[in-house]
């Protein structure tokens, strides 16, 4: 009995020495989402952004913010200086928007739609319009919740 656990224990030993001896390669460094640089993305694609991106291209003025929440919601607080443009009017304002958008483009400035919170449509519903028009666009995630919990200033 005793001879017989002998191999078995060698073998254990011998794996154990092997994977120190040669141990597995370790992956590649994962870099985070706050950690990559910000890329703008491609005309007509709809992306998503951090709140800490979109904070930093707020403050440098390089973002045009759009609201898809309702006027009435957008009444009781929303982004400094977003533009109102809900899901439900959009086809209806769009002419109007357009000329936002494109001076947007022109000057060089993200254009970031949000709505309520991650669980909210109407923001990729905008987005996905916008991008139809041939505008690059991407989705604030966690939407105006994400910015309020956060304590940034509102209108």
């Amino acid at each position: 009995m005793h001879l017989r656990s002998i191999p078995v224990l060698t073998a254990v030993a011998v794996l154990s020495v092997s994977a120190c001896v040669n141990p597995p390669p370790s992956p590649p460094p994962v870099q985070s989402k706050a950690e990559a640089k910000p890329v703008a993305p491609k005309k007509g694609v709809v992306s998503t952004i951090s709140l800490t991106t979109l904070f930093e291209l707020h403050q440098a003025g390089r973002v045009l913010v759009v609201d898809a929440r309702p006027g009435f919601v957008y009444a009781f607080g929303h982004l400094p200086a977003a533009v109102n443009w809900p899901r439900l009017s959009f086809d209806s304002t769009a002419a109007r928007h357009e000329a936002e958008l494109k001076q947007a483009v022109a000057s060089d400035r993200v254009i970031v739609v949000y709505c309520t919170d991650a669980a909210c449509p109407d923001a990729a519903s905008v987005a996905q319009r916008i991008s139809t028009l041939g505008y690059p666009v991407s989705i604030l995630e966690g939407g105006f919740a994400a910015w309020k919990e956060a304590d940034l200033p509102i209108e």
